[in-house]
C-alpha cells in the first residue's frame, strides 16, 4: 500500500515539475516575443501593483494575488513557483528594517525577561551588522556627534 502511494506521489511530483518547466519555457518565449515597450508596460504594471499591495496597503500574499491582481486561487502555487511568495515576505521584512531605523530604545529580552535596555539620546542611532556568515547580529549604538567631531 505505501509503495503504491509513494510511487503515485513520485509520478505526480515528476509531472508537476515537467508542467512547471514547460510553463517556464512558454513564459520565456512569450517575454522574448514582446516589444521593448510591451516589456516596459508589463514591468511597470506588475511592480506598481506589488508596491501598492505590499508597501502601501500592507496586503497579505493572498490579498495581493486575489485582491490586487484579481487572480483566482489557482495562481497561489504559480506565485510560489516564480518566487513571488519569497519576494513578498522579503518586502515585509524590509519594511520592518526601515522602521527600525527610527528606534529610540534598544532592548534585549530572553526567556527570563529583559536583559538590557537603553533609551537613546537625541544624537544617537542604532546600526545593525550581521557577522559570522550571518549567524551573529551585532547592534551598535552610535552617536551623530562622534561622526561630526571625528570627520
Amino acid at each position: 500500500m505505501n509503495d503504491k502511494l509513494f510511487a503515485a506521489l513520485k509520478d505526480f511530483s515528476e509531472a508537476e515539475a515537467e508542467a512547471v518547466s514547460e510553463y517556464e519555457t512558454k513564459n520565456n518565449e512569450w517575454w522574448n516575443a514582446l516589444t521593448e515597450e510591451e516589456r516596459e508596460d508589463a514591468f511597470y504594471a506588475v511592480c506598481k501593483r506589488i508596491y501598492e499591495a505590499r508597501v502601501v496597503e500592507n496586503r497579505s500574499y493572498r490579498g495581493t494575488l486575489y485582491g490586487k491582481f484579481g487572480f483566482d486561487p489557482g495562481m497561489y502555487r504559480m506565485g510560489m513557483e516564480c518566487g513571488f511568495f519569497t519576494l513578498h515576505n522579503m518586502l515585509h521584512q524590509a519594511r520592518e528594517y526601515e522602521a527600525m531605523q527610527a528606534v529610540t530604545r534598544v532592548e534585549v529580552v530572553d526567556k527570563e525577561g529583559r536583559k538590557y535596555s537603553n533609551h537613546l539620546e537625541p544624537d544617537q542611532y542604532v546600526r545593525y551588522i550581521l557577522q559570522d556568515d550571518d549567524q551573529t547580529l551585532e547592534v551598535f549604538i552610535c552617536s551623530y556627534n562622534f561622526l561630526k567631531n571625528n570627520s
